[in-house]
C-alpha cells in the first residue's frame, strides 16, 4: 500500500490554506481526508499527480469552502444569520441603487428618496455583515482594528458619496475623511499584517508592491476628486507599481506554487489591468479637454466682452452728438454702471488668480490675459473661500447686488411690456436655483465646488451678458427717445 511522502502532503496542506479554511479541526480532517483519498488512488496504479488531479476534480478549492461555510452554518448561529442578511441586503440595496439612478437621469420623482435608502441599506446592514461574515472567514484575523478602519473608512466614504449625490453639505468632507482612514489606516495595517504573516522574501516583495501601489493609487484618485496637484503623477506611479511590478510577481508566485493559472485569476488580472489604464487614460485626457474647452469658453466670452465694450463706447461718443441732454444722461448712468460692475469682475478673478498663484497685480493681470497658463486651473479651494464663506457669501453676494442694482438702472426707462424688458430680467437673472433635490441661492448654484478656471470662465460670461445689455439697452433708448 502506497503512502504519502512529506514533500506530497505539503502541497496538500498549502491547497487547503489557499481554501482559507480557518476552522482548525475542519482543516485537518479535509487534510486527512484528501490524503486518504489520494492514497486510495495511487494503490490503483495512478501516479502521485494523477491521483490528487481526480481528487482535486471533486474536491477543490471551491467545495472545501463550501465545506467551511455549510460547517458554520451549523455551528455558528450568528455566521448563518450575518451571512444570510449579507446575501439578501447586498442584493436589495444594489437593486434600489441602481433604479433610484435611472429615475434620477429620467428626472423621475422619488429618485433622492430611493436613493437614501438604497445607500442606508448598504453602509449600515449589507457592509457591517460582509466584514463580519469575511472576519469569521479569516484564518489570521489581524488586529481589530484592521476591521474597524476598512468599516468606519468605507462606511463614511459610501455615505460621502450619496451626499455627493443628492447635493447635500458635508459630502467633501465625508469622502475625505473616510477614505484618508482607508489610506492611511486600513491599507498600512493590512501590509503589516501581510508582511508579518509572510515567511518567504519574494512574498513579502509582493505584498510590499501591491499594498503601496494600491494606496499610491487611491491617494491620487483621492487628490483627482479634490483637484489636488500632482494627481496625474500619482496615477501614473500607482498604476506602474500595480501593473508593471505587482501582478507579474504575483502571476509567477502562483503559477510556482499551483504549476498552473486557472481562468478565473486570469480574468481577474486582465479586468484589474484593464480598469488601472482605463482610469490613468480617462484622467489624463479627459480633464485636459474639459480646461481646453473652459479656457476656450473663457477667451471667446472676453473677446465678445471686448469687442461690445468698445462698441457701446464708440456709439456712446456718437450719441453725444446727436441727442439731447435727458437721453444722454440716462444712456450714460448705464454706461457708467456697465463699466463700474465690470471692473468689479475684474477685480474678483485678479484676487482669485492672485491667491491661487501666489503673485502680484501685474503678473496676475498677464494670466487673467492668458489663463491657460495659470498651473492651479483645477483647484476649488480658493473659489470657495473668496465667494463664499461658512458665514455667509464674500465676493458672491456683493456680485449679486451689484447685478441687481446694475439691472435695476437698465430696466428704469424700459417698458415692461418690451421684449427688452424680458430679456434683460433673463439674461441677469440672480434667483435662487433648484437644483434637482433642493434649492441654492444663486450664489452657491454658480460658484461652490467651481475649479479656479470654471470659475473665471463664469466671471467673464457674466461681463458679457452685461456688455450685451449695455448695448442692447443704448439702442434701445435711442429709438425710443420718446418715451423718456
Amino acid at each position: 500500500m502506497q503512502s504519502l511522502n512529506k514533500w506530497q502532503v505539503d502541497i496538500i496542506v498549502a491547497d487547503v490554506e489557499r481554501a482559507k479554511i480557518t476552522l482548525l479541526h475542519l482543516a485537518d480532517d479535509l487534510i486527512d481526508h484528501i490524503c486518504c483519498e489520494v492514497e486510495s488512488e495511487m494503490n490503483q496504479g495512478k501516479s502521485f499527480e494523477e491521483a490528487y488531479d481526480v481528487v482535486k476534480q471533486q474536491t477543490g478549492i471551491k467545495v472545501l469552502q463550501e465545506i467551511q461555510e455549510n460547517t458554520y452554518y451549523l455551528i455558528d448561529k450568528n455566521y448563518r444569520r450575518m451571512k444570510t442578511t449579507m446575501k439578501i441586503t447586498g442584493n436589495v440595496s444594489m437593486a434600489t441603487i441602481a433604479i433610484a439612478t435611472v429615475m434620477k437621469i429620467l428626472h423621475l420623482q422619488g429618485a433622492a428618496v430611493l436613493m437614501l435608502l438604497g445607500f442606508i441599506v448598504l453602509c449600515l446592514v449589507f457592509f457591517p455583515s460582509a466584514i463580519y461574515t469575511n472576519y469569521k472567514e479569516l484564518k489570521e484575523k489581524g488586529p481589530i482594528a484592521l476591521h474597524i478602519s476598512i468599516l468606519i473608512g468605507g462606511i463614511l466614504t459610501m455615505f460621502g458619496i450619496l451626499f455627493k449625490v443628492l447635493h447635500w453639505p458635508v459630502a467633501g468632507e465625508l469622502i475625505f475623511i473616510g477614505w484618508s482612514i482607508i489610506i492611511w489606516i486600513f491599507l498600512p495595517i493590512l501590509l503589516f499584517v501581510k508582511l508579518k504573516g509572510s515567511t518567504q522574501r519574494n512574498e513579502r516583495l509582493i505584498y510590499l508592491f501591491g499594498v503601496l501601489g494600491l494606496m499610491i493609487f487611491e491617494l491620487s484618485t483621492l487628490f483627482k476628486l479634490f483637484h489636488f496637484p500632482g494627481a496625474a503623477i500619482l496615477m501614473i506611479l500607482g498604476a506602474i507599481l500595480i501593473i508593471s511590478v505587482f501582478l507579474p510577481m504575483y502571476t509567477w508566485r502562483e503559477f510556482k506554487q499551483t504549476g498552473s493559472l486557472n481562468g478565473r485569476y486570469v480574468y481577474v488580472v486582465l479586468c484589474s489591468t484593464i480598469f488601472i489604464l482605463l482610469n490613468v487614460l480617462i484622467a489624463l485626457n479627459v480633464p485636459r479637454d474639459v480646461l481646453r474647452g473652459f479656457v476656450t469658453e473663457e477667451q471667446n466670452s472676453k473677446e465678445i466682452a471686448n469687442y461690445l465694450g468698445q462698441k457701446n463706447e464708440r456709439f456712446y461718443k456718437d450719441l453725444q452728438k446727436n441727442t439731447d441732454n435727458k437721453h444722454l444722461q440716462q444712456i450714460k448712468t448705464i454706461c457708467e454702471e456697465s463699466d463700474k460692475l465690470c471692473k468689479y469682475i475684474n477685480l474678483i478673478k485678479l484676487d482669485i488668480i492672485k491667491n491661487s498663484e501666489k503673485v502680484d497685480d501685474k503678473t496676475a493681470e498677464i494670466l487673467i490675459l492668458n489663463t491657460d497658463a495659470i498651473s492651479n486651473r483645477t483647484e476649488s479651494g480658493i473659489v470657495n473661500k473668496l465667494m463664499l464663506s461658512e458665514n455667509g457669501n464674500v465676493y458672491a453676494s456683493k456680485l449679486k447686488l451689484g447685478i441687481e442694482k446694475y439691472k435695476k438702472v437698465v430696466l428704469e426707462p424700459i417698458s415692461p411690456d418690451s421684449l427688452l424688458y424680458k430679456n434683460v430680467v433673463k439674461i441677469l437673472d440672480t434667483s435662487d436655483k433648484r437644483d434637482e433635490t433642493e434649492n441654492l441661492s444663486w450664489e452657491h448654484y454658480t460658484f461652490r465646488n467651481k475649479m479656479i478656471i470654471n470659475s473665471l470662465s463664469i466671471l467673464t460670461d457674466i461681463e458679457k451678458k452685461v456688455r450685451m445689455v449695455e448695448s442692447q439697452a443704448m439702442e434701445y433708448l435711442q429709438v425710443n427717445v420718446s418715451k423718456l
